[in-house]
């Protein structure tokens, strides 16, 4: 059976344009490691790094998939919906979607949109059960766990899969399935791997736990060694950690760093998706340092005590404070993480984040606007208790949590409020990040052109986003790893 994966094209999250793929997509890469196990011909196209419109077409007609399977995130889930048109249109191999869209919006998923199947959850046992089963003559999908299907005129949505609970039993990644010299990972010699799976927090805003979800479920350290050792030996050398809670197991996360230092691995990581200040200490640090840590993300997400407590968070700004000087001590640069708009908030709780932002000793700070996404707690309270300002049915077509422009408004924080903090939030965020990329002097410089309108985009498309501004951050970074 041939399998063709198709991850659809996205709108750069940070202005105008395509967003171009940084790195061959992980989740895909499991799923093909697993399925050429099994013996089953595999084959992918990412549109993220695509200039031909109709390579995709020569694809399907060269490699006769038997199922087309089309990764989704809710962001800008109209280019799904683009791919499975086209796809339709153009051949009668089966269609299938996958991803975390699936799992927020289940059964939904399949209204509106010519697809065939849905899969919710993770992939690794449900989607081979799938495959043989349609591979039978007459295939009853009613037993697939997760399988959200079509029978007749009805969508059937199957019981939820069970998640893999010993992930050592799971192949790496095959990132090499992928043109991987495309990406522009491959030039960096950097590829992300993740150790861990599940978050046990209740976060409101968040919606990894509908894919993931809620129990911690962690690779073993001598595992994640062995898939570092693989990379390594292929020449990669810098790795991006994507766990979701990497030190909730703080002495798995300390032996993962004895390890690398015992086996002598050359090697640099960063861990830009974060971990939880009160999952932190002295030790670990100077630990995550010797092993070749370089960057850490903290998320704080408001400034403000009563929000905190509100959004579930369970951690304070005096313990993020402690954490950034404790990094800074050891020498690993950081950055903190806030988001405008949470529910009950106020404009001048907004001010809070504002400020501590300011104050803290970090490298940088990220800001973003709230994007209540399907199937987590805040959706469900914009529904009750504020006004949508965008179409409730379509915003996730097009809204980005780096957008100025707020989903939602009350009494208590109102459009224009949201905006002005987002403003200044955003303008603090490349003030730091173009310090943080490029050095002080010239990233003040950028920063200060950038203030100019018609410098505006040209500053910031050249230094944050552009292939030479990129280049010119890796110059400098590599220059401060030694």
């Amino acid at each position: 059976m041939r399998v063709l994966f198709v991850i659809p094209k996205l709108k750069s999250m940070f202005g105008t344009g395509k967003a171009i793929s940084g790195h061959p997509h992980m989740g895909v890469a499991y799923l093909t490691a697993l399925l050429k196990q099994r013996g089953y011909l595999v084959n992918i196209v990412d549109e993220g790094i695509e200039e031909d419109e109709g390579r995709l077409f020569e694809v399907v007609d060269e490699f006769s998939p038997d199922l087309i399977g089309v990764t989704a995130f809710s962001y800008c889930y109209h280019s799904v919906k683009e791919a499975v048109a086209k796809l339709d249109a153009y051949t009668d191999a089966p269609i299938m979607i996958g991803g975390p869209h699936v799992s927020a919006v289940r059964g939904e998923t399949l209204q509106g949109i010519s697809a065939d199947f849905a899969l919710k959850g993770e992939g690794e046992l449900s989607f081979p059960a799938f495959l043989e089963e349609l591979g039978k003559r007459a295939p009853d999908f009613s037993r697939i766990p997760g399988l959200i299907w079509r029978d007749g005129g009805k969508i059937v949505e199957n019981e939820d899969s069970p998640f893999v609970q010993n992930l050592d039993i799971l192949p790496f990644p095959d990132y090499e399935a992928f043109d991987i010299t495309r990406y522009p990972c491959y030039a960096q010699k950097s590829l992300p791997i993740i150790s861990s799976r599940g978050c046990p927090y209740r976060c409101s805003f968040c919606s990894v736990k509908l894919s993931m979800g809620h129990r911690f479920r962690a690779r073993s350290p001598e595992n994640v060694l062995t898939e570092l050792e693989h990379w390594v030996s292929r020449g990669f050398s810098n790795f991006a950690i994507n766990d979701d809670c990497f030190s909730f197991d703080v002495v798995r996360a300390k032996t993962i760093c004895d390890l690398i230092v015992k086996r002598g691995l050359k090697l640099t990581y960063q861990l830009y998706n974060g971990i939880r200040a009160d999952r932190v200490d002295q030790e670990l640090l100077a630990k995550m340092k010797a092993s070749g840590c370089v960057f850490i993300s903290y998320g704080l997400e408001s400034g403000n005590q009563e929000v905190l407590k509100a959004i579930h968070k369970g951690v304070t700004p005096e313990q993020v404070r402690q954490v950034v000087e404790w990094s800074n001590q050891v020498g690993i640069r950081t950055s903190v993480n806030f988001i405008i708009g949470h529910p009950g908030e106020t404009f001048q709780q907004a001010t809070d984040s504002l400020r501590i932002a300011e104050s803290l000793p970090t490298d940088f700070v990220n800001f973003y606007n709230l994007v209540p996404y399907p199937g987590t707690e805040v959706i469900e309270w914009v529904k009750k208790s504020a006004h949508f300002l965008v179409p409730a049915d379509s915003y996730l077509e097009d809204i980005s949590y780096r957008d100025n422009s707020p989903v939602f408004e009350t009494k208590e924080f109102t459009k224009e409020e949201r905006e002005r903090i987002l403003r200044k939030g955003f303008a603090l965020y490349e003030k730091t990040i173009l310090r943080f990329r490029l050095g002080k002097a010239l990233g003040k410089l950028v920063y200060i052109l950038t203030r100019f309108r018609p410098l505006r985009e040209w500053g910031r498309n050249f230094a944050l986003y552009s292939r030479a501004g990129r280049k010119l951050y890796l110059a400098l970074s590599s220059k401060s790893r030694q």
